[in-house]
């Protein structure tokens, strides 16, 4: 491999038969390794992206109970999705696959293919997707580049380089390639993601237990934490944000997030709006309503990131002026709907006790 200063001298068939020796002894049992079904190995690799695999067993069990066909999910409508999928977040996943399922339907006969020109095509899906679906499904001679794999091999030869961006990130993928088997590449693929995940993990990788310990460049040159490159995360930006509590009856008033939104899009979520510094409380829940408001009661102060915010969100319950656009549910009704996590937090405090939870700090009343 280019730019690595030193590579392994190990052939392509010997890193092959050692690390398919020992994945058979070490392979954990997951579920979507008990099915060849390309639609189960689908949705196992999407909510694998980004989010633990414990995190993700029991979503994607339920996910395969109440949709156990790409048939059964196409046919299903976008609140019923998203509402089975609240909690992973990255929701643009979920609807992906919603989207990537009806074109399935539509326009490949009910059948997802096994080559990865084709499976590109599908919404939400990219070069690893297509390639782990391909490669682990159908067994297709294909390539699969994550993370994990990126940093198995910048350390197996020496990479240099951030391997997210080019030309690095060509070279990883062609050394892939070569490394893929003409047959197997189910197995060997995971067998390589399955190293990346257990051994060579990001901080204090298991060296002793790797297969590829004797080849490996960086534990020769005792650079394992230097490598891979990776570029340094930005640090996440503080958001503050308001929520409000309005009641009528005993129902509670929510708003659908609107498709075209940068966060939450389509899921339901109480009356919100970010507030400024040193913004009174009142003025930004009257936006988030759309009418000013009478009365405000600090009840809790909850935190939850997304993505590259950290959010603070004050939660109030309130009474408008006018009435404010939005529909009225019970607390057994919110349920039912897809919520940002946050604001799932919030309808379970409602739904247990039937009423708002109890004030923070005593009650405050303020005016616009």
């Amino acid at each position: 491999m280019a730019r690595t200063g030193k590579t392994t001298s190990a052939s392509s068939a010997e890193l092959r038969r050692t690390l398919l020796a020992w994945y058979r002894t070490h392979a954990r049992d997951l579920p979507w390794r008990r099915t060849s079904d390309p639609y189960a190995i689908w949705v196992s690799e999407v909510m694998l992206q980004q989010t633990q695999v414990a995190t993700v067993i029991p979503y994607f069990e339920r996910w395969m109970r109440r949709f156990p066909t790409v048939t059964a999910l196409a046919r299903s409508r976008t609140d019923d999705v998203l509402h089975a999928w609240q909690g992973l977040g990255y929701y643009s996943r979920a609807r992906g696959l919603l989207e990537g399922a009806r074109m399935v339907e539509r326009e490949l006969g009910g059948r997802i293919p096994g080559d990865v020109a084709t499976l590109r095509r599908l919404p939400g899906v990219g070069p690893y997707t297509a390639g782990a679906i391909a490669s682990i499904a159908h067994g297709t001679r294909a390539a699969i580049v994550d993370g994990n794999v990126e940093r198995v091999l910048c350390r197996l030869d020496g990479a240099r380089g951030d391997p997210r961006k080019q030309p690095l990130k060509a070279e990883l993928w062609r050394r892939a390639e070569a490394l893929v088997p003409a047959r197997g590449a189910s197995t060997f693929n995971q067998a390589l993601m399955e190293l990346g995940a257990m051994v060579c993990t990001p901080k204090a990788p298991g060296c002793e237990r790797c297969p590829w310990q004797g080849p490996c460049v960086a534990r020769a040159s005792s650079r394992q934490a230097e490598l891979p490159e990776v570029a340094q995360r930005a640090r996440p930006s503080a958001l503050h944000t308001v929520a409000a509590l309005v009641e009528r009856r005993g129902h509670w008033l929510v708003k659908q997030v609107p498709a075209g939104a940068l966060r939450w899009a389509g899921l339901w979520s109480f009356p919100h709006a970010e507030i400024a510094a040193r913004e009174a409380p009142a003025r930004a829940l009257g936006r988030a309503l759309g009418t000013p408001v009478t009365q405000v009661e600090h009840l809790r102060t909850l935190q939850h990131s997304i993505t590259r915010f950290r959010i603070t969100l004050d939660v109030y319950r309130c009474s408008p002026r006018a009435r404010p656009d939005g529909r009225y549910v019970t607390p057994t009704q919110l349920q039912a709907l897809a919520m940002p996590a946050a604001h799932r937090r919030i309808a379970d405090d409602l739904t247990s006790v039937g009423r708002a939870p109890v004030p923070a700090r005593a009650k405050t009343r303020s005016r616009p």
